[in-house]
């Protein structure tokens, strides 16, 4: 059924494809020759169930034959129907042994310049990140330690039942409903622990799986020492730490482009030379990749090598030109002369990915490349490839050609969207078999991508780290699905029966021992050595019967995993993720790297060397770069992504997401001048002009509204005209201007006057918008003390509770539980319908510190859908010094402050100022709610 469906399509899909092209000989030749020669493979009956041979063509994809189908869609046909046979003998995969590159290696002059750029980078950036942890823990007094959450002591704990990914888990707390003091121990972060001082012991290391207000579930490697205490014990001690196994994937992955993935194909499934006879067949698990003359070639030496930089100035107030990020492949872009360097096939000027052989693939591809694409019948047609514009169509198109491609997406241009559609394509229409990994740089845009393929119909697999995934995706993770395989009970008793048996061994071993030392000291009967004897055999007997028991147990869980893996869409996790050892049971030729431009160089090659020879990145150079704690590895260039560098270098194809579809226009209107020179264009309103209704701003007191402005929301049709909103409606975007100081906490910076204020206008919005809840909201601030001043209002402030039960009720009060608080960081990749934007610095000298990086001003302006409000000093951010006078007296002012000059005059020339200075208008935006609310409680009594 499933052949002559695609083959009925087929049929018709390429006469009316041929029909609406040029009618040259030549052309309709090669077309009839392609079509017969497809229509050929498909009716091969070895080739419908049977992988492909390593001997097929350069283009083929190896171990994925484009001519099956998805092993995750549902299978029809009597030849297809699941049945309930003997899964087959699991082939053993093993990782490739392969030999250094040596001189005449084609990669090894340009492998060599690789190295020595960025090796010593990863090492200054793991100094420097170790460096402050020895500081901290050993400079700091343990008051402040306590104090600013990096420290826990006096705790108790317990082992937990079961495992987490396969690592036992630990409980820790002060005791019996005693809560634990403010800390810094979030979901993930690694941990060391130690009774007294780490530096001074051997400490164990864990990682947070989850909080609450009295525990903290910490899991450990192995449950190698004890958790419990001797009676004089003040209780374990746990420190904020970092770990070096991302470093050390880093360094890992860039040694494996040493390694040819090629040849680890042809070997195809082997049997090890001089094997014992009846030794399981093996294949190589991949590791490398097919891209190593497009990642590596700008390395050659060369008398002019190439200066690996940005493609742009973190403070450059210009965009690049439309021809920079958008073009095709140009393999002569880079003058550099190619020597003895190897090109990998398909040779230099052919930048086929792996679907080159599908001809549906290509034709599809090839139609939507160009603007106005003819559409044939039987071309794919669901929900959210409809709702794509053209340029987003173009994108797809140019990952599903070419084998290496970049998307730029400016903020709200839909790059989640086109990533899911691509997906959905791939595998719900055309069925491919490849395996495709979707990797980002943080866990949360994880999950926001998880969440969009399960609701687009598509099967996504979680792979995370323990505790990093949200509760709600708990269905989608590798960890939910293994518990709830059929096959699990039938692995679990074989876990419980070598727990047995190493209990009995335990037990057997007591007992020799007891029998030896009674040898050496009395000497034994002769039953007594029969019985030493017979216990020695069954030792060597229940050993044997145990490692057996293991290896069952290991195998079983391997076929487990690669069945979950196989009925998978998509696997999705982060870049360093991707390196867990569970996704070592397959491999991934395709690869999308969604934002790229966060994740540096080494980090995003860690995925890539899995075997990868099909892939995407998208990202986006004017958002938040890779985090670069060193000064030496910033300055030397750790902090240009892989993104950044091949759109820099102009070979790779690119093009530009144009459309934004996030932002009530009047908040996008800003960010598309200073950023993107206007080229960033509205899909926010109908076709008269009149904005979106969903995009109607959130409705707001009196109190908080500009001068000028109406409260009323009767014109709720907002007219877009010239790229401005002309509206007399509630304004999208407002700043509030106020004179409360900064003051330091610790090395961060905190406002209590701008918190108070925050925390009004949180009160405001929940109280006049019944449809807007605590998930709708978002609160950004640039310093972590803020954060952290912010969320104690929020949650912990029993005076602040009490002011929200009474304005808001204490069920609609619940609602504050909800609402995220995170720096801007914390916030890429992210959208809200209303976000609350603090900037925390007010100072007389007019220093607003790293507040002026232009990158995260842009991420800080583009998270809100219908709302933005920012809370701040006018008279700081229009001076915008970033550091002390210099020699000549004159204060550093970069190009970053002139972008926020740049806003406080766009605000005030706009009219969405209000002004908070000490007066009525403060005390009515911060009592105004509360007293209102008491009053009308005291009218009622």
């Amino acid at each position: 059924m499933l052949l002559e469906s695609v083959t009925t399509h087929s049929v018709s899909f390429f006469r009316s494809f041929n029909r609406s092209l040029p009618s040259s000989r030549r052309y309709i030749a090669r077309q009839a020759h392609e079509e017969e020669a497809f229509l050929a493979a498909l009716h091969e009956p070895e080739y419908r169930t049977q992988p492909s041979s390593p001997s097929v063509s350069p283009s083929s994809t190896g171990r994925f034959d484009w001519r099956l189908r998805a092993t995750s869609r549902p299978q029809c046909g009597k030849h297809e129907a699941k049945t309930e046979e003997k899964s087959p003998a699991l082939i053993k995969r093993v990782k490739p042994s392969q030999a250094a590159l040596t001189e005449r290696s084609p990669y090894f002059a340009a492998l060599n310049e690789y190295k020595s750029h960025f090796l010593p980078l990863i090492r200054y950036e793991q100094d420097e990140e170790e460096s402050v942890i020895r500081e901290r823990l050993g400079t700091w007094s343990m008051p402040k330690l306590k104090d600013e959450g990096f420290t826990l002591t006096g705790l108790s704990a317990y082992w937990l039942e079961g495992t987490r990914f396969g690592k036992p888990m630990a409980s820790f707390s002060l005791g019996p409903g005693l809560d634990l003091p403010e800390h810094k121990f979030l979901t993930g972060t690694p941990i060391l622990l130690s009774r007294i001082d780490p530096l001074k012991e051997e400490p164990s290391r864990g990682s947070v799986l989850s909080t609450t207000s009295t525990h903290l579930t910490i899991s450990f490697p192995d449950r190698s020492f004890s958790l419990d205490l001797p009676e004089d014990s003040s209780g374990w001690r746990i420190d904020l730490t970092e770990s070096d196994y991302v470093f050390q994937l880093m360094r890992t992955a860039i040694d494996s482009f040493g390694l040819d993935v090629r040849k680890q194909e042809q070997a195809g499934v082997f049997i090890p030379p001089s094997s014992p006879k009846g030794q399981r067949e093996r294949e190589y698990i991949f590791n490398g990749t097919h891209l190593r003359d497009v990642l590596l070639r700008s390395f050659e030496p060369s008398e002019r090598p190439h200066a690996h930089r940005a493609l742009q100035e973190p403070d450059d107030p210009d965009y690049v030109k439309r021809d920079v990020l958008e073009h095709d492949y140009h393999p002569d872009h880079l003058s550099l002369p190619t020597g003895g360097f190897q090109v990998e096939p398909p040779s230099l000027g052919d930048n086929h990915g792996v679907f080159h052989d599908n001809m549906l693939i290509r034709s599809w591809a090839s139609r939507h490349s160009r603007p106005n694409p003819l559409e044939v019948e039987g071309d794919p047609q669901f929900e959210e490839l409809g709702r794509m514009n053209e340029t987003q169509k173009r994108a797809m198109a140019m990952m599903l050609r070419e084998r290496i491609s970049l998307v730029q997406g400016p903020p709200g241009t839909g790059k989640t969207l086109t990533i899911i559609s691509t997906v959905k394509l791939l595998k719900m229409h055309f069925q491919v078999p490849q395996p495709l990994l979707v990797c980002t740089y943080t866990n949360v845009a994880v999950d926001n991508l998880v969440e969009g393929l399960a609701k687009a119909g598509l099967k996504p697999l979680r792979a995370a780290s323990a505790g990093k995934t949200k509760d709600s995706l708990a269905k989608w993770t590798l960890e939910y699905q293994f518990q709830t395989h059929p096959r699990y009970s039938d692995w679990k008793d074989l876990v419980d029966r070598a727990k047995k048996i190493e209990g009995g061994l335990k037990e057997l071993r007591r007992k020799t021992q007891d029998l030896a030392r009674k040898m050496l000291k009395y000497g034994l009967s002769s039953r007594e050595t029969q019985i030493k004897d017979n216990m020695l055999k069954n030792l060597a007997r229940q050993g044997r019967f145990l490692d057996a028991t293991k290896r069952r147990s290991y195998g079983l869980e391997q076929v487990i995993v690669k069945d979950i893996l196989n009925n998978a869409d998509v696997i999705c996790t982060t870049c360093i993720t991707s390196a867990s050892v569970a996704l070592n049971a397959i491999d991934f030729p395709v690869v999308f790297l969604d934002e790229a431009s966060m994740s540096t160089e080494p980090a995003s090659l860690v995925p890539l060397m899995k075997g990868s020879r099909h892939v995407a990145l998208i990202g986006d150079h004017k958002q938040l770069p890779p985090v670069i704690t060193s000064p030496e590895a910033q300055s030397l260039g750790l902090a240009v992504s892989l993104f950044e560098r091949l759109a820099e270098e102009g070979v790779v194809p690119s093009i530009m997401l144009n459309i934004q579809y996030r932002m009530h226009p009047a908040i996008s209107h800003f960010p598309s001048l200073e950023f993107y020179n206007s080229s960033l264009l509205d899909g926010t309103a109908d076709t008269s002009g009149y904005v979106l209704p969903r995009l109607m701003p959130p409705s707001l007191s009196p109190a908080l509204l500009p001068p000028g402005v109406l409260a009323s929301a009767l014109d709720s049709r907002e007219l877009l005209e010239d790229g401005e909103v002309r509206t007399s409606a509630r304004p999208p975007v407002i700043f509030l201007d106020h004179s409360g100081n900064e003051s330091m906490k610790s090395k961060s910076r905190v406002n209590w006057h701008e918190a108070h204020i925050v925390a009004s206008v949180v009160e405001d919005l929940l109280l006049n918008n019944e449809n807007l809840n605590g998930q709708d909201i978002g609160v950004i601030a640039p310093y972590v003390a803020q954060i952290s001043l912010l969320t104690k209002l929020f949650s912990a402030d029993s005076k602040h509770r009490e002011r929200f039960n009474t304005v808001l009720g204490e069920h609609r009060a619940m609602q504050l539980s909800n609402i995220e608080i995170k720096t801007v960081d914390g916030f890429e990749g992210r959208e809200k319908e209303v976000i609350i934007f603090s900037t925390v610095r007010n100072n007389s000298g007019g220093y607003i510190g790293f507040l002026a990086d232009r990158r995260r001003l842009n991420v800080g302006l583009t998270r809100a859908k219908r709302g933005l409000i920012v809370v701040g000093s006018m008279d700081t951010l229009q001076k915008g010094k970033t550091s002390r006078s210099n020699d000549d007296g004159v204060a550093k002012i970069g190009k970053g402050a002139e972008s926020w000059r740049r806003y406080m005059q766009y605000v005030g020339e706009h009219g969405l100022v209000l002004n908070l200075q000490p007066g009525d208008a403060l005390a009515r935006v911060l009592y105004g709610n509360v007293n209102a609310a008491i009053a009308a409680v005291a009218s009622h009594t």
